[in-house]
């Protein structure tokens, strides 16, 4: 039968280390400015001697230095049950003929860390499901530390990031946001292996000039396809380190081009309608007025005539003028009262009702952005009926609906030369519509002409870096953000690559068969979508 000094070695993963004695201790331990008594369990040990006076770096024996402090060094351990282990040893400083002065080798410490690896791997493994300040609270540590855990564990999984570099034939390089204040990190994608290959600070031809250095001359000429937006300096460095290599456009970027583009014809015409609104609105108050006038003025003029003798014509016509408005005012009386708070200016029913259409249609073209962005296929009832809208009342807005959606179309063809003709085809009828937003867009479209063929010929688009950039800042929104850049890049080097986080006697899916099962979920997914989408199938 196995001893319980056994068992609990097996239980925190110690190997190659005596056990000198444990003990339960009640500690004072501050938690969120409190103060709580906590239950711990501290073990003192020592490496066996075939681990002792060993150098740090080359893991020779080496004569010993001195004792670096009389006290003795801590680490922590896995907890179990929720109880925080720390383990114990007097470590000494040896004297390496080649590393010079350091301190010994402990078998049971991550690297310069205060931490097991175990500890480590768990706190790595927690940070990619749950928040910073959920992992200090189950695992009893500060909220910074779980970034230096994080940092430590990938450092040991992964000792050299630069071997992702090798061997990249396709790869897509975009920037995205880590924090408030427009700051930016340039991500390097692999397209062939769905990972993250690189990951700097800032953006531009500098940081991106910075990768294409790290690589070397035989890698430089094995890439073939470099994916991104519009931006000049990723043509530039293509041109500079990547002579083999041919530059694409993601057509996600080209779309949000369009969208842009239309977005500002709505705006404009949005703007339009409520200068219409505004328009009306003063001409009605201006008849208004001028009624009201020509009311006080009739009152005037028929109390100043006389009352005896045989009326005049005039008094006929005053009297009528009169009497017409004021089975007008008891007919605007009658009519139901709209719900609500009142508006300052009063109108009648009849100007009132067309102000009212004109609000509602500025309102509707207002509202309608999503309707326009969205893919027939994905529209809701209510956005087809202000397409409906747009198309019988703003022919104009309606056309540039209809450009962007041809274009989106063009960009998934997979036949070069129909899409080629389409293509030019296109931008002439932009530069012809007269629309100014969709003329610029059209310019545009021809700057990056050559560039989008060559994203239709090889089919090749950033839609997975795209989706990696939006897996970055869930991370970072689900981590409260980060001070520590570093720590920040290990936590998306552990997340988005094929890595495995080992865990002490908890079983993992390996990287391939993660692979296999994304690949599963996804085509379940594209089925369920073609189930939705077809109402033949969906009856069924």
């Amino acid at each position: 039968m196995a001893s319980l000094l056994s068992i609990l070695k097996n239980i925190i993963n110690l190997k190659r280390v005596h056990v000198e004695k444990q003990e339960f201790v009640t500690m004072p331990v501050q938690r969120f400015g409190e103060i709580f008594e906590e239950k711990q369990i501290h073990i003192w040990l020592r490496p066996i001697r075939r681990y002792q006076s060993c150098c740090p770096i080359c893991r020779q024996k080496c004569p010993g230095y001195d004792y670096r402090s009389p006290e003795k060094s801590w680490w922590r351990a896995s907890n179990l049950n929720g109880i925080p282990v720390y383990l114990f040893y007097h470590r000494r400083r040896i004297a390496c003929p080649v590393h010079g002065v350091h301190v010994e080798y402990v078998p049971w410490a991550d690297g310069d860390s205060r931490f097991t690896e175990t500890f480590n791997n768990e706190v790595a493994w927690m940070a990619l499901q749950m928040s910073k300040l959920a992992v200090s609270i189950l695992m009893g540590i500060n909220w910074r530390t779980v970034g230096n855990c994080i940092k430590a564990a990938h450092e040991r999984i992964e000792p050299d990031v630069s071997i992702r570099l090798h061997g990249l034939r396709r790869i897509c390089v975009d920037e995205t946001s880590y924090r408030k204040g427009h700051a930016y990190i340039t991500v390097v994608y692999n397209m062939d292996r769905n990972q993250v290959v690189w990951v700097h600070e800032d953006h531009g031809q500098e940081i991106f000039a910075q990768f294409c250095e790290l690589m070397t001359e035989e890698d430089r000429a094995q890439i073939e396809i470099v994916a991104g937006d519009g931006a000049q300096w990723i043509d530039r460095c293509t041109e500079k380190y990547f002579p083999n290599a041919t530059r694409c456009i993601d057509f996600f970027h080209v779309v949000e081009w369009a969208n842009e583009a239309l977005d500002d014809v709505r705006s404009n015409t949005a703007a339009k309608a409520r200068r219409e609104y505004a328009r009306q609105k003063e001409a009605f108050r201006k008849q208004e007025e001028e009624l009201a006038q020509r009311r006080s003025e009739a009152e005037k003029e028929l109390a100043a005539m006389p009352k005896r003798g045989r009326h005049s014509k005039r008094r006929k016509e005053l009297e009528a003028f009169l009497q017409e408005q004021a089975v007008l005012a008891a007919m605007e009386e009658l009519q139901p009262k709209h719900s609500g708070r009142p508006s300052k200016e009063q109108f009648s029913t009849e100007h009132q009702k067309i102000l009212n259409d004109l609000a509602q249609q500025a309102k509707d073209i207002k509202g309608a952005r999503y309707a326009l962005g969205h893919k027939p296929e994905n529209r809701t009832e209510n956005q087809t009926e202000r397409l409906k809208l747009i198309e019988n009342s703003y022919p104009d807005l309606y056309r540039a609906y209809q450009m962007k959606e041809t274009l989106r179309l063009i960009l998934h063809l997979k036949d070069c030369n129909l899409a080629t003709d389409e293509l030019d085809k296109w931008i002439s009828d932009a530069s012809a519509c007269g629309l100014k937003p969709m003329e610029e867009l059209a310019v545009k479209i021809q700057r990056h002409r050559k560039n989008i063929f060559n994203s239709i010929r090889f089919q090749a688009n950033s839609a997975k870096s795209e989706s990696t950039n939006t897996t970055i800042k869930a991370l970072i929104k689900m981590a409260r953000g980060f001070r520590n850049l570093e720590n920040m890049k290990a936590l998306i080097y552990l997340k988005c690559s094929d890595l495995v986080i080992p865990l002490n006697n908890r079983q993992q899916p390996s990287a391939e068969r993660r692979m296999a099962m994304r690949l599963k979920a996804a085509e379940q997914r594209r089925a369920r979508e073609e189930i939705r989408q077809s109402p033949e199938l969906s009856v069924s």
